[in-house]
């Protein structure tokens, strides 16, 4: 288990990456914006294909950012699963010595809520931390596209979208999910 000074560390350097980029960008947009406000551009094309290269910067960085962000979170989980006495199913294992780390996130999570009589989803912040662990997934299997039959999706072929608005706050809502799952472990630990 982490503790809040060493996850406002983690994730005020990943913030300072957001801001970082996100305000390159911005620089990169106004001197396009200037340039096209002085005529430099023939075509419209061109001032489009001008703005590609930093929207481009813009986009990794917040796919970065939610890449940490859920990484973070899957690592607080499977610290909080380890310190667990193994499961059932964990022990039936006799070819290897079978991990917390070998388990999928919802076995961690079953681990968690079992012993310590919680429901995740009832944490601060679930919900922002779900949706960041979808996108993630979306961007890593399925290059953005919705899944056809685990997400919630308009029509077919709609794809996760994220701006630099919902990154920085999906950054204070993995705090206060970790800073809520902590307390209400340890609650449980203390007793």
């Amino acid at each position: 288990m982490g503790t809040l000074i060493s996850l406002d560390i983690e994730l005020g350097a990943i913030r300072s990456f957001l801001n970082s980029v996100t305000n390159a960008a911005d620089s990169e947009y106004a001197r396009i914006k200037a340039m096209s406000d002085a005529g430099e551009f023939s075509h419209y094309d061109d001032e489009a294909n001008a703005y590609f290269i930093p929207e481009m910067w813009e986009k990794i960085a917040i796919r970065a950012t939610l890449g940490e962000l859920n990484s973070l979170v899957e690592w607080e989980l499977q610290g909080l699963a380890n310190a667990l006495p193994p499961g059932k199913r964990e022990k039936s294992r006799k070819d290897r010595l079978n991990f917390v780390f070998d388990l999928k996130i919802a076995q961690i999570i079953e681990r968690i809520e079992n012993h310590y009589g919680i429901r995740i989803e009832e944490m601060t912040g679930y919900e922002d931390v779900k949706i960041v662990r979808d996108k993630v997934n979306s961007f890593k299997h399925r290059k953005g596209f919705k899944h056809p039959y685990r997400d919630k999706y308009k029509v077919l072929g709609e794809t996760f979208t994220s701006n630099r608005e919902e990154a920085f706050r999906a950054i204070d809502s993995v705090r206060s999910f970790l800073r809520d799952i902590w307390s209400r472990t340890k609650q449980k630990r203390s007793a």
